[in-house]
């Protein structure tokens, strides 16, 4: 199981030309570790910026917030007509860790989106067990899922944080649970995106996880990988704790890095 695990996990390939098709120097990054808040933040800026637009599932969702890596959305990219290049700034997806050549050299500014680890693996574990029909224990995949393209929580974090990249900000998911009505008007004050009060009200609302969770059930997200599986969990903090089993603190810190006391990540 640990080895169909690793078999289809997601590498960044050596091309930069995938990493995106036309890279632009005004190009925004919208980045996080896998499972931390920015297919939300997709949402709400879609919502916000776009607000005649509703109920976008992830296909549909190429127009606007593209992710790198995916061929539909790397149509959208080349297309001049796509929703997603008429901004001033074009915002695209991605989880790759900074440590990659093509993060060095195309991402001039990033939004980047942290989650407490141990509620981020979590979330991880369920969505690879679905979408790869394995039975991985949780134990077995801390370890596992160090190993993979994208690298420990905490290298993947910190190599964002201190990466030398002027035009960045940092985001974090437990923020954007908080007060996520802040949090996405600071994104789009970044972004150089000017929107009313009403359209940010309405794009938090249908960015809830209530009503992501409504989309996913009655009409999918059709993401051929996506067809079984619950990709909207819970969407909270501190559930890890229902997870975690003895010893699996000492293997996350192992395995993954440990706290990153800066951000407020502490135990």
């Amino acid at each position: 199981m640990i080895r169909k695990f690793l078999a289809k996990v997601n590498v960044l390939p050596s091309k930069p030309k995938y990493f995106v098709p036309n890279p632009a120097d005004s190009d925004i990054y919208l980045v996080s570790y896998p499972k931390s808040g920015n297919t939300w933040m997709r949402y709400l800026l879609a919502y916000s910026i776009w607000p005649d637009v509703s109920e976008i599932d992830l296909v549909q969702m190429a127009d606007f917030i593209p992710s790198c890596g995916i061929q539909h959305d790397v149509e959208k990219m080349l297309d001049a007509n796509s929703p997603c290049n008429q901004l001033k700034h074009r915002i695209i997806k991605q989880h790759f860790n900074y440590s990659t050549e093509a993060a060095k050299r195309y991402a001039k500014r990033v939004i980047y989106i942290v989650r407490d680890g141990r509620d981020a693996i979590v979330s991880y574990w369920y969505y690879c067990n679905q979408r790869d029909g394995t039975n991985i224990s949780f134990s077995k995949f801390i370890e596992a899922s160090s190993k993979h393209g994208y690298g420990s929580w905490n290298k993947h974090v910190l190599g964002w944080l201190h990466a030398p990249i002027k035009e960045k900000i940092i985001i974090r998911y437990e923020d954007m649970l908080h007060d996520t009505e802040a949090c996405l008007r600071r994104t789009l004050e970044f972004a150089e995106i000017s929107v009313c009060d009403e359209a940010i009200e309405n794009a938090v609302r249908h960015a809830s996880f209530n009503s992501l969770k409504r989309i996913e059930q009655y009409k999918g997200f059709n993401l051929e990988e996506l067809k079984s599986i619950e990709f909207i969990r819970k969407g909270k903090s501190g559930s890890w704790q229902d997870t975690f089993g003895p010893g699996d603190i000492k293997r996350f810190n192992e395995y993954h890095g440990g706290p990153i006391p800066e951000l407020g990540y502490i135990w």
